[in-house]
């Protein structure tokens, strides 16, 4: 985990200068993703190019900067922004697995190496390859690579958008910066945000689904795609560079996909494996995590090391019984940690400014708490099993694709309904209602904007567009609006900003492209039957004796005390966030947050904080009719700092 900042100016006058206060000030404000250094380059409107303590004031035509955290090579060596073959240049952000593999066949082409890092060996793929290098590479990255031969600047992202990269265009230049933060301190970004979207976000809770973002000036280079700018004439072009596969379904038996899902997962948690600091896995008990801990313990060289939280007294949301059996079984280290959840209202100034968006619950503090626990033993890299559930079909709402795919058959569609309720733990009534609820867009909407009716100003409900259908039925088609564009984009944007607050960096093996691309093609027999979700990773457990966890019907999630916690911080700061100019155009007059009910009080709120602490504006804010002058917020007097 670091942070990255890189910025062209337009070569059109003085005025349009952005300078190297800029691009320290910008790269300062990443300090908590790479709290181990940090390091600059510009180059001033001369040409000269000068680095960390010699910019000062300068004005730059172009800047580089990054926070480092060390994972690999922890020498002073592996410091960025690094040169390389060609007199390139790069800031990045993630990790290279397979960097060891391709620095081998680089050197047989008579490149060499001085350093141990995967940021070494980006500069010389793509001074090989070109920009076609990130097609080699498996891994999870945001960089920004400067090539003064080509006159480019080269912004890519990795190819399901684990690590963020964001960009603004302005009349002064375009600048990159992996958190909104950091574009805030561009001069011409400001925090105007997109009210027709933040709207459509409040009643749909769709908000990371393309390249747009609330913020009117910000844009994410999305994942899959590469960023190419000319430096001469300020051209760009976008390109996406892998796509998940067109190819048929793979024809085989049950036997062939156990084994070539055991030899991906296995290599997949092989690569993440490999750092120069302590590694860990986060194991809840959960198939997912219960697989990786299993894939470890069969291809790691040394005894494997688990943090599982507990929660005593409470065995509805405790599962680390679960937890327990997997790890005895593996002979993992084990380590249990009890989160702390006392400093909720406190702790949510740093967890909603370090986030910038909206999220959707208090339950991502709870994954706050645990990775804080994790990270006071000294563990900076954690595997996580994120991704499993878009990768095997782990979510309720596939069991309805696989009704609808038994149609027109009546009996087909009666067993698998049967089958689903009482394997998934759901039981039939409650899977009946939501396949209506799924298919029914018309009313999906309806019940989602009644909650907000009342609450969120009329005129901006009457400009959401048509709902759009969900995509059920067509397995493929909803597995890739699931990792493209619906859930996973917004569960990797919680994931990076919490482990980026705390300093720490969060691993995926589940989302390894090649296992991606292998269980997109898989036949839905292989990753939901007889009513078992996640049916494959469901066998793996079970080839190996953990049946224990691998037939489980009840999947918990982050639980978190959703109302309680709502009510304690509106009652700490509801009244001073909802009297912002923001809040009074969000809102219609009169609306109360203490006298709103779940879900909308915690939407509303979180969207309140967000503005106040953010300083989010909206072209009606000045407007004395719909926004008159309030006592404000100063999220400074109540904030604690934020690392």
């Amino acid at each position: 985990m670091c942070g990255i900042v890189a910025f062209w100016a337009a070569p059109d006058g003085r005025a349009s200068r952005f300078s190297a206060r800029l691009l320290r000030r910008a790269t300062e404000r990443l300090t908590h993703r790479g709290p181990d250094g940090g390091g600059h380059v510009g180059w001033c409107i001369d040409g000269t190019m000068r680095a960390d303590a010699d910019l000062t004031d300068q004005e730059l035509s172009l800047g580089l900067g990054h926070r480092r955290l060390k994972i690999l090579d922890l020498t002073a060596a592996g410091r960025q922004p690094m040169e390389g073959p060609g007199g390139c240049w790069v800031t990045f952000n993630g990790e290279i697995y397979n960097y060891r593999e391709l620095r081998t066949e680089l050197a047989a082409r008579g490149y060499s190496f001085n350093t141990g890092t995967d940021t070494e060996v980006i500069l010389a793929a793509y001074d090989a390859w070109g920009s076609e290098c990130v097609r080699r590479f498996n891994g999870m990255w945001a960089f920004v690579l400067y090539d003064p031969t080509r006159r480019r600047l080269i912004a890519s992202r990795d190819r399901l958008g684990v690590k963020p990269l964001y960009y603004a265009v302005t009349p002064r230049g375009t600048m990159f910066a992996s958190e909104v933060a950091a574009l805030l301190e561009c001069p011409g970004v400001r925090p105007a945000i997109d009210m027709p979207r933040l709207v459509q976000y409040l009643v749909d809770r769709r908000i990371d689904d393309g390249a747009e973002t609330i913020y009117r000036d910000i844009r994410e280079v999305q994942g899959g795609h590469t960023l190419e700018l000319d430096v001469d004439s300020g051209g760009m072009r976008i390109e996406r560079y892998w796509d998940l596969p067109e190819e048929p379904d793979l024809e085989l038996d049950d036997d062939a996909v156990l084994e070539r899902y055991s030899e991906l997962i296995e290599d997949a948690v092989r690569l993440r494996l490999h750092a120069d600091v302590p590694v860990a896995i986060t194991l809840s008990g959960g198939v997912d995590s219960s697989v990786l801990t299993l894939a470890a313990s069969r291809v790691a060289g040394s005894t494997v090391q688990t943090f599982t939280s507990r929660f005593p007294g409470d065995p509805s949301i405790d599962e680390s019984q679960y937890a327990s059996y997997v790890a005895a079984s593996r002979g993992a280290d084990t380590h249990y940690v009890q989160p702390s959840t006392d400093g909720v209202v406190d702790d949510e100034i740093a967890l909603t400014t370090h986030q910038a968006l909206p999220f959707g619950s208090l339950s991502l503090y709870v994954h706050w708490a645990i990775l804080a626990a994790i990270r006071g033993q000294g563990v900076p890299v954690v595997l996580s099993g994120q991704g499993g559930d878009e990768a095997f079909l782990g979510y309720d709402r596939y069991h309805t694709s696989a009704l609808l795919h038994t149609l027109p058959n009546p009996v087909r569609a009666t067993r698998g309904l049967w089958q689903s309720g009482r394997n998934s733990g759901r039981g039939v009534l409650a899977l009946a209602a939501m396949s209506a609820y799924f298919t029914t867009p018309a009313l999906q909407r309806a019940l989602r904007r009644r909650r907000v009716n009342g609450v969120v100003r009329a005129p901006w409900l009457q400009q959401l567009p048509r709902p759009e259908r969900d995509i059920f039925g067509d397995i493929r088609r909803q597995q890739r609006s699931e990792l493209f564009f619906r859930c996973l984009p917004t569960l990797l944007r919680y994931d990076d900003r919490t482990a980026g607050a705390l300093g720490m960096e969060t691993r995926l093996p589940f989302l390894d492209y090649r296992l991606i691309e292998f269980a997109y093609r898989l036949p839905l027999r292989h990753k939901l039957r007889n009513g078992w979700s996640k049916y494959t990773s469901r066998r793996y457990l079970a080839r190996h004796g953990l049946n224990g966890v691998a037939w489980r019907r009840r999947k918990f999630a982050f639980y978190a005390p959703q109302a309680e916690w709502t009510r304690r911080l509106i009652a700490a700061r509801g009244r001073a966030v909802e009297d912002t100019a923001f809040s009074r155009v969000l809102f219609e007059p009169g609306v109360s947050l203490a006298g709103l009910s779940l879900p909308v009080a915690w939407d509303a709120y979180n969207c309140a904080h967000l503005a106040a602490v953010l300083g989010w504006e909206s072209d009606a804010c000045g407007d004395p009719v719909i926004a008159p002058a309030g006592a404000g917020y100063s999220p400074s007097v109540t904030a604690r700092a934020v690392s």
